[in-house]
């Protein structure tokens, strides 16, 4: 009886043996996110130029890819898409461009107004301080108004002229009208309207931007005590312009000028952010396609593609990077 007991329990023991056998064949591995594991191929990516590595602007480049990547990050090496500024902000310096309209009227002063700036200024907005500043001119860079014949306030263009030197230093700049009547003669009205600091972009026009209005400019005159005393007709700033004005009858007047000083201007860089890729998928058997870019700047281009799986786990990236030669 003893050893049909023991053949029983061996039997018995072997069954669940078997059966635990059977029941972990069934399990299959998770990740560590709980998600069923899955096992793929080794990633594969290649990525080359079709002919040679030098072009001409307006060529189609065209780039051979291959492999089993899900998905293809692709980087010109142009303007905004550049691989070297995937992981850090990309800062522009900016091209400062002046314009305004100005127009004369009346009197025999027909050089009464003169645009200046400076580094030096120190913010101390009195007459005797701004008058003391060495004012440098920038006038002759500029169409100014004329004086017509016809009394009237007609404006004249400045055209937009690029004024990077102004801005060589680190320190913020000014703008000053210089405006005067001469003794013994007729005051000449002068106006200023759309004094517009505009910030260029070369590289990209689309991100240039009006860097100053002339409100924001906040002129504000500082006058001789002759200016200073003419009633009601002083020279005045408002939304909308800057006006040089006086008394017009000056033939037994003595001499008047002012200075129109604006607050400091500085000149900032645009912050364009992170260089995005352009994201490439396979055809619907997943298999690669050829890529085609067209270059419209000459220049030397470094090229990255960047293979992936969609969820990577522990395969890394492939990195490709090609050389791109764009002559004119």
């Amino acid at each position: 009886m003893k050893h049909v007991m023991k053949y029983f329990l061996l039997l018995c023991f072997c069954g669940i043996i078997i059966s635990c056998n059977e029941k972990a064949e069934d399990i299959k591995p998770v990740d560590d996110d709980g998600s069923e594991h899955i096992e793929r191929e080794p990633l594969d990516f290649q990525a080359e130029i079709e002919q040679g590595a030098t072009f001409k602007v307006g060529d189609t480049v065209v780039f051979i890819l291959a492999g089993n990547a899900h998905m293809v990050s692709f980087y010109a090496g142009t303007f905004g898409n550049a691989y070297d500024y995937h992981d850090q902000d990309r800062f522009y310096d900016v091209m400062p461009m002046l314009s305004f309209e100005s127009a004369k009227s009346a009197g025999n002063n027909p050089d009464c107004a003169t645009l200046y700036y400076s580094d030096e200024f120190d913010g101390n907005y009195t007459y005797e301080n701004v008058k003391s500043v060495n004012w440098k001119p920038i006038t002759d860079r500029f169409e100014l108004s004329p004086l017509p014949e016809e009394a009237g306030l007609i404006n004249t263009f400045s055209g937009e002229v690029n004024i990077s030197d102004t801005f060589s230093s680190d320190t913020p700049i000014y703008f000053a009208w210089h405006c005067t009547t001469d003794a013994a003669s007729q005051r000449t009205q002068f106006r200023v309207q759309n004094f517009t600091l505009r910030g260029v972009v070369e590289d990209n026009p689309s991100l240039s931007s009006t860097l100053y209005t002339q409100v924001a400019t906040g002129f504000q005159w500082l006058l001789n005590d002759a200016a200073a005393s003419q009633g009601s007709n002083l020279p005045s700033v408002s939304s909308t312009q800057l006006l040089w004005n006086g008394i017009f009858n000056n033939l037994s007047g003595t001499y008047k000028e002012g200075y129109a000083v604006s607050v400091p201007l500085e000149l900032p860089q645009f912050n364009a952010g992170k260089d995005k890729p352009t994201v490439l998928l396979p055809m619907n058997d997943n298999t690669w396609s050829n890529h085609t870019f067209v270059y419209d700047k000459p220049g030397e281009y470094e090229v990255v593609f960047i293979g992936a799986y969609l969820d990577a786990g522990d395969q890394p990236e492939i990195i490709k990077k090609l050389t791109v030669k764009i002559e004119e």
